[in-house]
């Protein structure tokens, strides 16, 4: 399978931004599409390169440092996405703040699944919020918390926080859905009420309707209707791994979309990494502590799907 770098290498270059801004603009109904496209093509087409190479080093360097790489990737990545929908990024100066934040006095001693993350009312963070679709937000997220959002950390969360509410779905060509034999939560619904739930949450062009073929092995069987433009995992309940399709079976709060998952956790490591050196060094040159194991896996799924995920939301401009 091609690497979605391949693909956004493509936009490098600055004729390929700028038809590529000009059509997304266009789309979009903004007035002046060539111009703005111009205006925002050397931007744009640099910050694509500008997350590539940050991405290639990650691969390179330690633990140690390693956050603080993928955490500017991860925001250029999420940049160029932006200036696709919003030509005037950044209005204010304002907008260049990350809009998140962490505690300013760590605890002694230190454990990172009870540090915290806050987002702000202004900058980068609840602009890109806006600008992708708002979704409801608490006040604070702890790490844990965090992390139990990710899908592919199922089963490092169920040795790591004891629980995991993520459950493995299968898809088949896009047009149904077979859902695991568990019955907590709300995979517990009658179909009715299932189907129900999952359309009073779904954004349009997403749809689910009865099928036949439940059985033993298989809970619950719906079909789905997904029209062009439109992702699954733009569902709150859905979520995308690197092979496989996974379902949010607990109750409210529902996870965070993937991009603000992955951007607070790698703002929070890289805060840890850059400014709190003394308990970042004992934390990932520890042998005694599980965070660490928690921490290399996210950021090794991160370097692997995180492309990807930027690459789909492209598709949907």
């Amino acid at each position: 399978m091609p690497s979605p770098w391949d693909w956004l290498r493509y936009l490098e270059t600055e004729p390929a931004a700028r038809k590529f801004l000009t059509n997304s603009y266009d789309a979009l109904k903004i007035e002046q599409p060539e111009r703005l496209s111009f205006q925002q093509s050397g931007r744009f087409s640099y910050t694509w390169r500008q997350a590539r190479a940050f991405y290639e080093a990650a691969f390179q360097c330690e633990l140690l440092v390693r956050p603080t790489l993928l955490f500017y990737g991860c925001t250029h990545l999420l940049k160029g996405y932006l200036i696709t929908r919003d030509p005037y990024y950044p209005r204010t100066s304002r907008m260049l703040q990350h809009g998140v934040t962490t505690r300013k006095m760590k605890k002694n001693p230190y454990h990172l699944l009870a540090d915290e993350i806050r987002p702000q009312k202004e900058g980068f963070f609840p602009h890109l919020a806006k600008i992708i679709g708002d979704f409801p937000m608490q006040d604070r997220y702890s790490v844990s918390q965090l992390f139990s959002y990710v899908p592919e950390l199922r089963e490092e969360c169920k040795m790591a926080l004891g629980d995991s509410v993520w459950q493995p779905v299968i898809c088949q060509d896009q047009s149904w859905l077979a859902f695991p034999p568990v019955i907590q939560g709300t995979l517990g619904f009658s179909i009715e009420t299932f189907l129900d739930y999952l359309n009073r949450l779904a954004p349009s062009g997403i749809r689910f309707f009865p099928a036949e073929g439940s059985s033993a092995a298989v809970h619950k069987r719906v079909r789905i209707s997904i029209a062009n433009g439109s992702l699954l995992d733009q569902h709150p309940l859905f979520a995308e791994g690197e092979s496989e399709l996974y379902f949010w079976s607990g109750e409210e709060p529902f996870p965070l979309p993937k991009w603000a998952v992955h951007y607070m956790l790698l703002y929070m490591l890289s805060m840890l990494s850059r400014y709190e050196t003394e308990s970042w060094g004992e934390l990932v040159l520890s042998h005694t502590l599980s965070e660490v194991y928690l921490v290399n896996r996210f950021l090794d799924i991160h370097q692997r799907v995180f492309p990807g995920y930027i690459r789909r939301l492209l598709d949907c401009v």
